[in-house]
């Protein structure tokens, strides 16, 4: 999917959110964006030097029009295809409830993210293998949120995700997790 990958960090990220903002305006377009993934751990916790794409779901608008301005936007700062990822939406449909906060706001372009809680959730579902990061961004949100006990992080996790769909492989995550940090959650 990622031919010749540009990676965007936080300073690119945000020249891109910018420059989107523009292009709304000039269109007389509004947008809510909602961001998530690596695009968040780069933005806001800053604990990846950049992200691949950026993980979200658009706001209804004119579809379009957005798709052009989509275009420009990959072809003046060179990116790749697929920089703009919207298959968050799968995931999203096991989500209990959506629990977002503004990040920024633009003359034209509003962006949201999920709240720390929800993204920690997020990931434990994922729970993908090396080389995705959701080992390494649970482990800063779990730090952020200071999360000490097992329960915690299912209580958490159940107000977001149903607690039917942790897995052998989301029980071996935490497990490991825990043992990361420290504790010990047989």
């Amino acid at each position: 999917m990622f031919n010749n990958v540009a990676l965007m960090d936080k300073s690119k990220l945000l020249q891109i959110f910018d420059y989107l903002n523009k292009r709304l305006e000039e269109n007389q377009l509004q947008l809510e964006i909602t961001i998530y993934g690596g695009s968040i751990m780069t933005m806001v916790y800053d604990n990846r030097p950049a992200t691949q794409d950026i993980d979200c779901v658009f706001s209804e608008t004119n579809l379009k029009l957005l798709d052009r301005i989509l275009e420009l936007t990959k072809s003046a700062f060179n990116l790749s295809d697929g920089w703009i990822n919207e298959e968050i939406k799968e995931p999203l449909k096991s989500i209990l409830k959506e629990d977002k906060e503004t990040y920024k706001v633009y003359t034209n372009l509003k962006i949201l993210k999920p709240k720390a809680g929800q993204l920690l959730a997020m990931k434990i579902l994922a729970a993908r293998p090396e080389p995705a990061k959701d080992f390494i961004d649970a482990y800063i949100l779990f730090k952020d949120l200071n999360i000490t006990s097992k329960s915690q992080l299912l209580d958490i996790f159940s107000e977001y995700i149903p607690l039917s769909l942790i897995g052998e492989r989301q029980m071996n995550f935490i497990k490991y997790l825990g043992k990361d940090l420290g504790y010990d959650w047989e």
